[in-house]
């Protein structure tokens, strides 16, 4: 099924592990698409009173739980990899559920252009939804360090994971377009651009030119002007060198970041900035998954600022996650924010934690992957677990 009646265009986003699809799928976000990861689908989907909790407690057992009763993908993985009939009667459980709840949020987007990243996109039948089929690709070296660096994974528990993979033969030839992402991420978003610039006409609007930087750091405003002209908003290509040139002050110099560098971290999280009378005075960095908010490069252009602007933007963020329907925010403040960001978040209902202390084995994992840099953890309850209803 094509959406051509509902004047959308779906491109269906699929390639081996470590290959850098989520990348891809946040250039397509940025060039205008509406995005669905289907994984992080499948992990709402599957939270407790989710249509597929039950359903999974019923075929697996209760073993699959872990302490919180939520169902533990580990736990669940043990089983269903290790055994082929077992991984047939999850996906039977999981593929129509995610498939129908799919085929709602396309018909609910209001973009013209619709990107599904799913690793099983033609085995669970997505495909037959897509006008398109992108297929992103790496070199196994590149797949292999990807695996050690990111995930944190042995070479030789890296290696197994890509032996366990389809050849990229196999890949490619199910593709309508091939990503190559195994060099310079500026090359990689030359190709999505070129790509999406070839999506018909009928549906797609032409791509807006990136404009010149708006914001600058500029003389100081006075704290009636910072008051009356302060917006914050969502940060675009055109702002990179603008955040990176705050990056750099907010550090003393320690994180000075090229081009490519900056489009990693563009594209790796949403940048809300804050500005005023052309003057850029602070940032902070969200990226939402599986129902949690994380966020950092939490910084202004001085620690005075933090009452005003710190607090606008921490509102904005904190709104967003709520729209998101994320559960709970995990902060990190790094030691140059400085004692006023911690009071600043702690009067908007933030908790300074370790990550080991947290009690979600969900949160733990994710607050991991953000540990190690001297930050400090703070964390706020946004809402108490519900019946999903992915947005």
């Amino acid at each position: 099924m094509t959406n051509k009646e509902a004047r959308k265009y779906v491109i269906g986003l699929t390639g081996g592990i470590a290959t850098g699809k989520t990348l891809v799928l946040r250039m397509l976000k940025e060039l205008g698409a509406y995005t669905i990861d289907a994984d992080d689908l499948a992990h709402i989907l599957m939270r407790r009173n989710g249509p597929l909790y039950q359903p999974i407690i019923t075929e697996f057992g209760r073993y699959v739980l872990d302490e919180n009763g939520e169902i533990d993908r580990g736990k669940l993985g043990e089983i269903v990899f290790a055994s082929p009939r077992a991984l047939a009667h999850l996906e039977a459980i999981t593929h129509p559920v995610i498939i129908a709840v799919t085929r709602r949020l396309i018909d609910q987007a209001k973009a013209d252009v619709v990107a599904i990243e799913a690793i099983k996109l033609v085995e669970s039948g997505l495909a037959q939804e897509c006008d398109a089929v992108w297929v992103v690709t790496a070199r196994p070296d590149v797949q292999l360090h990807r695996l050690m660096t990111k995930r944190r994974l042995s070479s030789s528990q890296a290696l197994l994971r890509l032996e366990a993979q389809p050849a990229p033969e196999v890949w490619i030839a199910r593709a309508d377009v091939v990503i190559d992402n195994s060099g310079d991420i500026l090359e990689t978003w030359k190709a999505v651009q070129r790509h999406f610039a070839a999506i018909p006409r009928a549906v797609v609007p032409a791509p807006e030119t990136a404009r010149a930087a708006e914001v600058s750091i500029a003389p100081e405003l006075s704290p009636a002007e910072l008051l009356r002209e302060l917006r914050v908003r969502r940060a675009r290509r055109s702002d990179l060198t603008e955040i990176a040139a705050l990056i750099a002050h907010a550090t003393h110099g320690e994180r000075r970041m090229d081009e490519a560098q900056m489009m990693e971290h563009f594209f790796s999280k949403g940048y809300f900035l804050a500005d005023a009378g052309g003057q850029l005075l602070g940032i902070m960095g969200l990226h939402t998954e599986n129902l949690i908010a994380t966020l950092d490069d939490c910084m202004v252009r001085s620690a005075t600022l933090w009452p005003t602007v710190g607090k606008a933007l921490l509102e904005a963020v904190e709104e967003d996650a709520r729209q998101l329907s994320c559960e709970v925010m995990l902060a990190f403040l790094r030691p140059e924010a400085g004692p006023m960001a911690t009071i600043l978040f702690e009067r908007h209902g933030f908790v300074r934690q370790q990550v080991e202390d947290l009690s979600i084995k969900m949160w733990r994992e994710a607050a991991e992957q953000y540990a190690g840099d001297d930050s400090v953890l703070m964390v706020k309850r946004l809402l108490d677990h519900q019946i999903m209803r992915p947005i």
